[in-house]
């Protein structure tokens, strides 16, 4: 509690301390003053460009379409109720919800994906110039001023981070932690760890370059032969839909048909007098939209391995089977 009186000037400063305790009184000012300086950092991005932070940080999306989508569908239902088409304000409301964060998690996801490209080339790059004798941050300042496509804007962050004095594996953490994927994290995992251990950099370098390689590559087969899976989730939709479709178009009309030729008999209450054409209609329309939501959820986890890119998926499927019930059937 002394200590946080005195870096806030609560209390006044001893002029008898040490010079090893001063040093340490500096040291926590500058720490404690970095750590205020983080707080609302990412408020202050998207004050300073919206649009490139949501792209960073996909998941803050919603806490702007959530509430206009709860808003859409309050006056919807207010105006509405209970009216049929609430189904149709029920369905835009959830779009209204996802749409955007599919779109930032697809542009988040193709931005990463070319940055791990050309990441091999860049940790290849640096070895080669730490074997001719740079310092890593003297390499890097090198490198920033090369092409390598989406990840040249983070080299050079790298590099002013280090022109203040951070060093080359905290400036490679900070990196790993802005892209928050399980390559870049891997590699500079392995970069920080043999670094730390007094491993040669230059061949530790090396290494996660081959690595990242390997790893892309992997990837890169992965997603043909899933692209296989992707297809059969597509046409088993469409062939639930096709079968939906049919249900409705000659099952429903003839079930109602015979529901009222058996009222008209008098039979009609103990049998098929009660069936609802509209209700199984809207049932199946339902069911419709479900099945094409959390088929898409899978299609994204399976061809992409992730859930975040099904989003455009579900929409996709979701918008094909109101397209269906709505101007077709």
């Amino acid at each position: 509690m002394e200590w946080k009186k005195l870096f806030k000037n609560e209390l006044p400063l001893d002029p008898n301390l040490d010079e090893e305790t001063l040093r340490q009184i500096e040291e926590t000012t500058v720490r404690v003053g970095l750590e205020n300086s983080r707080k609302n950092v990412i408020l202050k991005q998207f004050i300073k460009n919206p649009y490139e932070t949501l792209c960073i940080y996909p998941d803050y999306t919603f806490i702007l379409s959530v509430p206009l989508a709860l808003i859409f569908l309050i006056l919807g239902l207010i105006r509405n109720w209970p009216n049929p088409i609430v189904d149709d304000i029920v369905f835009f409301s959830i779009l209204t919800a996802i749409a955007p964060a599919s779109v930032m998690y697809q542009k988040k996801m193709k931005h990463v994906s070319k940055i791990e490209e050309y990441l091999p080339t860049f940790l290849r790059d640096i070895s080669e110039m730490s074997r001719a004798g740079l310092t890593l941050p003297r390499a890097v300042a090198t490198v920033a001023k090369g092409e390598y496509g989406e990840l040249s804007k983070e080299i050079k962050k790298m590099n002013t981070l280090m022109s203040w004095g951070v060093s080359f594996e905290n400036s490679l953490l900070t990196f790993a932690k802005k892209m928050n994927t399980a390559l870049i994290g891997r590699s500079v995992a392995l970069i920080t760890q043999a670094s730390k251990a007094g491993g040669k950099v230059s061949q530790v370098l090396e290494a996660a370059a081959r690595d990242a390689t390997e790893v892309k590559q992997l990837e890169r087969e992965r997603k043909g032969n899933m692209m296989v899976y992707l297809v059969i989730i597509y046409m088993s939709f469409f062939v639930f839909l096709f079968v939906i479709a049919m249900l409705s178009t000659t099952f429903v009309p003839t079930m109602a048909t015979a529901g009222q030729a058996a009222t008209d008999a008098g039979a009609g209450s103990q049998f098929m007098g009660a069936f609802n054409p509209d209700l199984f209609i809207r049932i199946m329309f339902h069911a419709s939209l479900i099945q094409g939501f959390f088929s898409g959820l899978v299609a994204g986890q399976m061809g992409e391995g992730a859930t975040t890119a099904g989003l455009k998926h579900s929409i996709i499927l979701s918008m094909i089977a109101w397209v269906t019930f709505t101007f077709f059937i």
